[in-house]
C-alpha cells in the first residue's frame, strides 16, 4: 500500500472512531443553558444573594458543577428531571465550591433536544424559573440590616481592639465614595454600615451584642453547618470571625478575610460574602466554650496608608444562619 493510501485509511478510521465520542448510542448532545439563580425569599429579610455556580442533577444523577452563566451539553432526550442547586464560593474562595445548604433546589421538568439550546432561566411568562428561596427548616439568627431610624442595636464597638465607631449612613451616600456603584433600594433599602478609618483612626472591630449561648435560643448547633452573610462594598480588608467565651474569658477565632488580595483589583461593587463558620464553632463547642458571638475587624492597609487614602468599610444584611432543631 502507498504511504497515501495508508494516510486515506488512517483518516477513515479516525473519523469512524470519532462518532462515538459520547458514551451509550446518543452521538449529539442537548445543551442546558442557565443565566443566572437568583434568590427571591429569605424569611422576610433581604433576599440578597451571590450564587456563583449552578449544581445540575438529572433523573437523580449529579452532572456536576457549573459556573454562571453556563451553557453545558447534556447527553439526555425528552423529558427530563431536573435539579438545580445554588452554588457559592464559601469564604470567598474559589476551591470552596459548594451547595448552599440554606437555599432551596429548584425542579422542574425539560424536554432535552438533540443539537440544540434549551434556556430554562426564563419561563414563558418571562418570570424567574431559576428563583430559589430559603429553605424552611433555615434558623436566621439576627438580622442587621440598620433600618431602625438610624440606631445600632446590633453590635458594640471594642475600645480594647480598636477605637473606630461603626457608623450607619444612608444608602444613597455611598455615591460619595463610590461614584460609580449603583446601590440598588430594593436591596439595601434606605440605611447602610460605615467604618471609616483614617491616616489617624485606623483600627475598628466590633461585636454583637447578643449572645448565642447553652440552653437558649440561640444556641449553635455542635457539627453542623453555620454560615454568616454578609454584604459589603470595600476598599480595605476587614476580618470576620467568631467570639467564643470560655471560663469569663472572650477569645477572637478570625475565620475570613474579606477584600483580600484577590478582590483587590476588581471593580467597587456590593458583594456577598458566605463565612463559613461550622469548623470553628464546632471545635470550640468541644473545648466547652459557654457562648457565641459574630466579630467584624478592620486595620487600614498599607498601601492605603502609603497612598494617604482612607478606607470606608459599607456593610449591610449581617445575619447568622443555621438549619433549625427539629
Amino acid at each position: 500500500m502507498s504511504k497515501l493510501g495508508i494516510c486515506l485509511f488512517l483518516l477513515v478510521l479516525l473519523s469512524m472512531t470519532g462518532c462515538n465520542k459520547f458514551k451509550g448510542d446518543q452521538e449529539v448532545p442537548s445543551y442546558l443553558r442557565i443565566d443566572s439563580i437568583t434568590l427571591v425569599s429569605a424569611f422576610g429579610l433581604t433576599p440578597t444573594a451571590n450564587i456563583s455556580d449552578a449544581w445540575i442533577t438529572i433523573n437523580g444523577q449529579s452532572k456536576g458543577a457549573f459556573q454562571l452563566p453556563m451553557c453545558v451539553p447534556i447527553l439526555e432526550r425528552g423529558e427530563q428531571k431536573v435539579l438545580i442547586q445554588a452554588g457559592i464560593l464559601a469564604n470567598n474562595l474559589s476551591f470552596r465550591r459548594t451547595i448552599y445548604p440554606f437555599y432551596s433546589g429548584i425542579e422542574f421538568t425539560v424536554n432535552f433536544v438533540e443539537d440544540s439550546v434549551i434556556n430554562v432561566t426564563l419561563k414563558d411568562d418571562g418570570t424567574m424559573r431559576t428563583a430559589a428561596v430559603m429553605r424552611p427548616t433555615t434558623r436566621p439568627l439576627g438580622n442587621e440590616n440598620f433600618e431602625r431610624g438610624g440606631h445600632i442595636h446590633m453590635f458594640d464597638t471594642v475600645p480594647s481592639y480598636g477605637s473606630v465607631p461603626l457608623m450607619i449612613r444612608r444608602s444613597n451616600s455611598v455615591s460619595q465614595n463610590y461614584p460609580k456603584v449603583a446601590t440598588p433600594e430594593r436591596l439595601y433599602e434606605e440605611w447602610v454600615g460605615l467604618i471609616h478609618l483614617t491616616q489617624k483612626d485606623s483600627c475598628c472591630c466590633i461585636m454583637t451584642k447578643e449572645t448565642c449561648s447553652k440552653g437558649t435560643d440561640a444556641e449553635l448547633p455542635y457539627n453542623q453547618q453555620i454560615f454568616i452573610e454578609i454584604d459589603y462594598l470595600t476598599n480595605n480588608r476587614f476580618e470576620v470571625g467568631i467570639v467564643s467565651t470560655l471560663n469569663n474569658k472572650p477569645m477572637l477565632h478570625p475565620v475570613v478575610v474579606i477584600g483580600s488580595s484577590s478582590e483587590k483589583d476588581l471593580e467597587p461593587q456590593w458583594r456577598k460574602a458566605y463565612v463559613d463558620i461550622s469548623n470553628a464553632v464546632t471545635a470550640q463547642l468541644a473545648d466547652k466554650a459557654d457562648d457565641f458571638r459574630i466579630f467584624i475587624r478592620a486595620y487600614l492597609n498599607d498601601d492605603n496608608k502609603e497612598n494617604g487614602k482612607d478606607a470606608y468599610i459599607y456593610l449591610d444584611n449581617i445575619r447568622m444562619v443555621f438549619a433549625a432543631k427539629n
